[in-house]
């Protein structure tokens, strides 16, 4: 009897043949697998298998590396959606990305809209664009609700050619409140210069930054533009620790307006600490805040006008900054000067040696508590209040055991401390007075605005 027949009379069914399958076929689906699971890496450059950085960015995936070689790349990026955590890594910023000849809107050279956690690090992004207004948007651009790491690049020339009066082109952009759009970024340990409107700008509520360890540089004296070394503004939230800002001067005769290292236009919750903001016309420069602003542990020394400088600001935290030997021949000008601010804390800053006040406090500034300043050999006054109320020596505001010897109160405003030292008025750099500062007449008007980023 056949074995089949059996198999049927006792009820066991034939097992199916399986077929053996090629051992490379095997390995085949193996390398697949393995593919689809670990992050890959992309090669770009003039002997890699990509020779654009976008072809490599449209091929990658989640979290996969794009590497580029040393090299000049005349092109845009775009990161969009599907792209969360691709990294985009140049080599000790010789990979340069330059804005193309001919760019499609929206103007920016590296433009993440979308795509979170992306990080572009060690790369030189350079302009100018080729246009004589507006021609660039941005050197990288995070928007469409995206995130960003943006480490250690050079990011320059973001301008017209030749630089205009344009308020379009910033070296970094995240989020913008016009456009309706929101981003998030760390930005560290990168340099930031030759921009034509601003370095760093965040704007809208929903955008949030943390800047750090940067080093932010303007062109210097200029009457084609006010620049701003980093802008928060329209309630953008941001951290701003250990940067160096310089270099933003407006040299206009005829406008009253204002350059600033750093600007909070409007924001949201802001902290500001360890920054050196010198050789600006601005320091610091507050406006309008309503929310929590805390500027702490900063140096704004040698600037134009103001080291810090509120402006119908509320609820601020000004602690333990250096603004020494600030000032010109403007009006309001000094170390720290409030301008119809209210309810503000003013509290250990050392205000020494500026060409105006000390501190400063126009009509409309009131509630302000102003408590354990130092303020010595400033050219007018070393503090000075002009509004008027209930509080010390007749002011709207709180004046208690601030170390200064002159003030516009009689001496109401300073109460010296035993044993101090007038020589010892240096900042931490190692840096004295100078001795160019000379007195003139001060009526408490207030100069123009540093302009804001539209």
């Amino acid at each position: 009897m056949a074995l089949s027949t059996l198999r049927k009379l006792f009820g066991i069914a034939d097992k199916p043949v399986r077929r053996q399958r090629p051992r490379n076929q095997v390995r085949f689906a193996l390398e697949t697998l393995e593919n689809r699971l670990a992050p890959a890496t992309f090669r770009v450059g003039a002997d890699e298998p990509y020779h654009s950085i976008q072809a490599a960015v449209l091929a990658a995936g989640p979290n996969d590396t794009v590497l580029v070689d040393p090299g000049v790349y005349r092109e845009q990026v775009v990161i969009g959606p599907g792209k969360d955590g691709l990294k985009l890594e140049g080599k000790n910023q010789k990979a340069i990305i330059e804005a193309p000849a001919t760019m499609t809107a929206p103007l920016a050279i590296v433009n993440v809209d979308g795509a979170k956690n992306v990080t572009i690090s060690k790369f030189t992004i350079q302009g100018p664009g080729n246009g004589t207004l507006n021609s660039l948007e941005a050197g990288i651009r995070v928007v469409g609700g995206g995130s960003a790491w943006i480490i250690g690049n050079h990011i320059t020339n973001i301008r017209d050619n030749p630089m205009s009066g344009g308020q379009e082109p910033v070296a970094i952009e995240v989020g913008r409140a016009s456009q309706g759009q929101t981003g998030t970024a760390t930005i560290a340990h990168n340099l930031i210069d030759n921009y034509q409107k601003g370095g760093i700008f965040a704007d809208n509520v929903g955008t949030r930054v943390t800047i750090e360890h940067n080093e932010i540089r303007g062109v210097g004296p200029t009457t084609v533009i006010v620049q701003n070394g980093i802008q928060i503004s329209n309630g953008a939230e941001a951290t701003i620790d250990h940067n160096k800002i310089t270099d933003n001067l407006f040299n206009s005769q005829t406008s009253p307006d204002a350059a600033a290292g750093i600007l909070l236009s409007n924001p949201g919750v802001v902290t500001v600490t360890h920054n050196t903001a010198s050789n600006n016309d601005i320091g610091i420069f507050v406006v309008g805040a309503t929310r929590r602003v805390v500027i702490d542990h900063n140096k704004a020394n040698e600037n134009s006008f103001n080291g810090i400088d509120l402006d119908t600001t509320t609820g601020a935290i000004v602690t333990h900054n250096t603004t020494n030997r600030n000032g010109s021949e403007n009006e309001g000008d000094g170390g720290i000067a409030l301008f119809d601010s209210t309810n503000n804390v003013i509290e250990q800053n050392k205000s020494d040696d500026n060409l105006g006040d000390g501190i400063f406090a126009n009509a409309g500034s009131t509630g302000n508590r102003i408590n354990k300043n130092h303020m010595r050999g400033n050219s007018i006054f070393d503090a000075e209040d002009q509004s008027t109320g209930t509080g010390t020596g007749g002011t709207a505001n709180t004046w208690t055991k601030n170390n200064c010897k002159t003030d516009n109160r009689n001496g109401a405003l300073c109460q010296p401390q035993k044993n101090d030292d007038d020589d010892h008025n240096d900042d931490g750099n190692g840096d004295h007075d100078d001795g160019h500062h000379h007195g003139r007449k001060h009526d408490g008007k207030h100069h123009g605005h540093a302009h804001s980023h539209h």
